[in-house]
Order: structure tokens, then sequence, then C-alpha cells
């Protein structure tokens, strides 16, 4: 665990950040990591115990960020479950791709970390479990406003390949103007294809 507001953490932050940036977490050196902030390895080890730990301290704010930002969003999609209208459900998932385009831009750097080098680190597995969980979630919520049997692994791999989408954009890293074209592309996408699901499935 991190020992937090030493003099040294924004030191060390920013070495760790460009070393996962460049390396990825599997390839990250924690003897680069400490060269990079002037540090020795043993006084790296006496602030962040292992190289997972400095890892999730650098990202972990980010998911923190959003299961705040996230309680709004509840609220969206409940009345639109009560509704059982296509344009709120969408209305509300457009709302949740806004969260997470503030984060991406506020935390650039960080989100590439969790999206495009979080391999080998407890994150990735942090980050499969909240896709699995958000799977089920938005089948249960499909279930309570459909007339039609829901596809779990259909919903899974529809949420899986947007992930993938975002994932691909960060790996471009084509600066933020570009991103956002890109973003706005991938959303139109996707949405038509939730709406052509949601016709499909809601009386």
């Amino acid at each position: 665990m991190a020992v937090k507001n030493h003099a040294l953490d924004s030191k060390i932050i920013d070495a760790a950040t460009a070393e996962f940036l460049e390396f990825g977490f599997q390839g990250a050196s924690l003897r680069r990591i400490a060269q990079r902030a002037n540090l020795s390895t043993g006084a790296l080890y006496t602030r962040y115990q292992s190289k997972d730990a400095l890892f999730c301290s650098i990202v972990e704010a980010i998911l923190s960020e959003i299961s705040h930002e996230f309680a709004p969003i509840q609220q969206a999609y409940m009345a639109a479950q009560q509704s059982h209208s296509v344009e709120a459900v969408l209305a509300a998932i457009r709302q949740e791709e806004r969260v997470y385009q503030n984060i991406l831009f506020t935390h650039y750097d960080q989100c590439v970390l969790l999206f495009c080098r979080s391999d080998g680190s407890s994150l990735q597995t942090k980050m499969e479990q909240f896709m699995a969980y958000k799977a089920r979630e938005t089948v249960a919520f499909l279930e309570k406003i459909s007339s039609k049997e829901v596809s779990a692994e259909g919903v899974e791999i529809l949420l899986s390949q947007q992930l993938y989408c975002y994932r691909a954009i960060l790996q471009k890293n084509a600066g933020r103007d570009k991103t956002a074209i890109c973003l706005k592309m991938v959303e139109d996408f996707h949405e038509a294809g939730w709406r052509s699901l949601f016709r499909q499935i809601i009386t």
C-alpha cells in the first residue's frame, strides 16, 4: 500500500506513469522507475510494496470516479425501465458514454494504462470482473423491460466489442481532437446496434 502525502510520491508517480506507458505493466521495471525518479530501488520499496501496488495507485482513482459518477446514470436507467421507452434507454446509454468520455479526457494517461497497459496486473482482473458484472446487470435490466428472451451471450459480446473499440482508440494515441472524432463514430455505430436490438425486444 502506498504511503500517502509523501514529498517524493509525485516524483515517483510521474516516473512510473512514463515507464508503464512505454513498457506496459508486464514490461515495466521498478529499477528503471527508480532511475527515472532519481531514487534507489530500496527507497521505492519503502513507499510501494510491489510493482502492482504502484500501478494500482496510479490507476485505481479512475475506477472510484466512475463509480461516483454512475449514481445519476442509474437513476436515468431506472426511469427508462419504468417508461419502457427505446429513446429513454438510448438517452441513458448516451449519458453513460459522456461520463466515460469526460473521464478519458480528464485522465488520459491513466485511461491508457487501464485499458491498454494493464495486462498482468490485478487491475486487469478487476476490469474483467467489472465487464462480467456490467453484462449481468445489462441482461437483468433488459429482461425487466423486454417482451422477449434476452441473449446473455449476445449482450456480453456487444459490451466487450464496445470496450475493445475504446481500447483500440486509446492505443492509436492520436490526440484529443482525433480521439473525440473516433469516439463519436464508435458511439454512433453502437447506438445504431442497440437501437435495433431494443426495437426487437422492447414492446
